[in-house]
C-alpha cells in the first residue's frame, strides 16, 4: 500500500516545505499501546533539523490519529500521526519500540494505489455544522 501524506501539522518547519510526501507501507507492526502501527519507507527521504544538525530520514512509523479507525486501502483524508525512524534496528524489529522513533507531526493522509493523483484537502467542514462557520452552506 502506498500513503500519500498531503499536510502536517505540529510539525517542524522543515516539514512543511517538503509536503507533500509518499511512503510504502512495509508491514503492520504492534506497539505497547495498540496493534495497527506500519513501518512505511518513504519514496523520497525528507530532511530533518534536530540540534541544528540536518539529518535524513528514509522511514517512518504512521498509525490512524482517531481510536476506532485504521489505515487501509481506500481511506481519503485521514489523520494520522507520524513519527521519524531514529535508529536504524527499527526496521527488522517485531514491534515500535518508541525509543527508536521520534513522533513528529500530525498528517493528514490518503491511500493511493501506484500513481494516483492525490487531491489536498481543502474543505474539512460539511453537513449541518458548516453553516455555523459561516462557509453558507446548509
Amino acid at each position: 500500500m502506498r500513503l500519500v501524506v498531503t499536510s502536517v501539522d505540529y510539525a517542524p518547519e522543515e516539514l512543511h516545505a517538503q509536503t507533500p510526501f509518499a511512503l510504502k507501507l512495509i508491514r503492520q507492526v504492534p506497539g505497547t499501546d495498540r496493534p495497527d502501527y506500519w513501518l512505511g519507507e518513504l519514496e523520497r527521504p525528507l530532511t530533518w533539523l534536530h540540534d541544528n544538525v540536518e539529518k535524513r530520514i528514509t522511514h517512518l512509523v504512521v498509525a490512524a490519529r482517531w481510536q476506532g479507525t485504521q489505515i487501509g486501502p481506500g481511506f481519503e483524508n485521514l489523520p494520522i500521526g507520524l513519527a521519524y525512524v531514529t535508529d536504524a534496528t527499527q526496521l527488522d524489529a517485531s514491534s515500535v519500540d518508541f525509543a527508536k522513533c521520534k513522533y513528529i507531526a500530525i498528517g493528514i493522509a490518503t491511500v493511493s494505489e501506484g500513481g494516483d493523483t492525490i487531491k489536498p484537502l481543502t474543505n474539512a467542514i460539511g453537513g449541518h455544522i458548516a453553516s455555523g462557520f459561516g462557509t453558507g452552506k446548509p
